[in-house]
């Protein structure tokens, strides 16, 4: 039997680019789409290359013609698909200002980026999965507590949420579909000191959770056979956390 094959979208840097090279050194088949820029040294992409185990495509999720071709690549590979991991976001806040074009641009971008080309390479790719097969949609807390500074984003990512929920329906039994919902993972070099303790403070945890333990979180769902249709939050429990200044005494 051909090795385990997983495809992660966004994986050229980041969160997606750990989980590549996690699943390559337990000898994983691995496709990744990336945006603009894939940040494996070429040397290292090269080693797998030869060995049959990687690829890596580029593709704007927002266009339908780059999607399109994105699908059409992946199916020349003739690889059969064990999981997949829709890691790819568009992350921006909200513009006031914006006029009603640059919010419906937003808008549009959004949706491609987290619902329509999810939709597209969930069918276009569905003769390729295994029975058995695992999809995993990486969310956000946002998608239940929107902020709504991010409306748009929020939006967008409640939707993919909510579409493969639905998918676990529709692909069961075949097909076990799940979301994870991050919290804090992992800050940025432009995130100051301040900020970052303003977004701990709001978890329970209050520390930064890395990507291992979205990592943590994806094993654990290849492995749960008997679970699908679900949430699995990972956010140092920021979703329980109590937002309000709170005083406890004996008086």
């Amino acid at each position: 039997m051909d090795a385990s094959t997983i495809l992660i979208t966004g994986a050229g840097r980041r969160l997606g680019l750990f989980l590549a090279r996690h699943y390559l050194s337990a000898g994983w088949r691995v496709i990744v789409h990336y945006n603009t820029r894939n940040e494996m040294p070429e040397l290292e992409q090269q080693r797998y290359i030869q060995a049959s185990r990687y690829m890596a495509f580029q593709a704007d999720l927002t266009s339908s013609r780059s999607v399109e071709d994105l699908v059409n690549k992946i199916h020349k590979l003739n690889w059969d698909i064990d999981a997949v991991i829709h890691n790819a976001s568009y992350f921006t806040a909200d513009d006031p200002s914006a006029n009603l074009n640059e919010r419906w641009q937003l808008q549009q971008d959004m949706t491609s980026v987290h619902i329509l080309a999810v939709d597209a390479l969930t069918h276009q790719l569905m003769s390729h999965y295994r029975d058995g097969a695992s999809i995993i949609a990486v969310t956000d807390v946002y998608a239940d507590k929107p902020n709504q500074r991010f409306a748009t984003y929020c939006a967008a990512k409640a939707g993919l949420q909510n579409l493969c929920l639905s998918y676990a329906q529709r692909f069961a039994p075949r097909i076990r579909v799940n979301a994870i919902q991050p919290g804090p993972i992992q800050f940025l070099p432009e995130h100051s000191d301040e900020y970052q303790k303003k977004v701990l403070s709001q978890s329970l945890l209050k520390r930064e959770l890395g990507y291992d333990s979205i990592l943590q979180g994806v094993e654990y769902l290849l492995a749960a056979k008997a679970v699908t249709g679900s949430i699995l939050k990972i956010d140092g429990g920021r979703s329980s956390a109590n937002h309000y200044e709170q005083t406890f005494n004996d008086s």
